[in-house]
């Protein structure tokens, strides 16, 4: 009987797991720089609200995407309040890691409308896409 309960306990447990992570899946989108690049043109109407950048400020120093405002992922729990929810957020780092993590906190805190950038602005200016120095 203790095998059993065991066992129904691990299967409760992984379906959670599974469930959560899914879940999180779905909550935000994953874009391309090409998609991202064509959500903030105005041949798009501009879809998005608020470019978010979650690098650090030297990294912004270096290069950022025109209008982006930089919220360190450090501090990004502290700051949330500067980000009104129902706002369409694109979010973006060097590489992706930073705003998917970023994404995540964002939903977690009831933003909606939450675009993850992949390959971050190393993709971005790999592209040939427009950075601000």
């Amino acid at each position: 009987m203790r095998i059993f309960q065991m066992v129904v306990c691990l299967v409760v447990l992984s379906y959670g797991i599974f469930i959560s992570e899914s879940f999180a899946r779905e909550i935000f989108n994953n874009v391309s720089v090409s998609e991202a690049q064509y959500m903030m043109s105005e041949q798009n109407n501009s879809k998005v609200d608020f470019i978010l950048d979650v690098r650090t400020g030297e990294e912004y120093a270096r290069s950022h995407i025109k209008d982006a405002v930089l919220i360190p992922i450090m501090i990004l729990t502290e700051k949330m309040h500067e980000i009104q929810t129902g706002q369409s957020i694109l979010v973006y780092c060097h590489n992706g890691n930073r705003s998917k993590v970023a994404c995540e906190l964002l939903t977690s805190r009831g933003h909606k409308h939450v675009f993850n950038m992949l390959g971050g602005i190393e993709s971005w200016i790999k592209k040939g896409y427009e950075v601000v120095e």
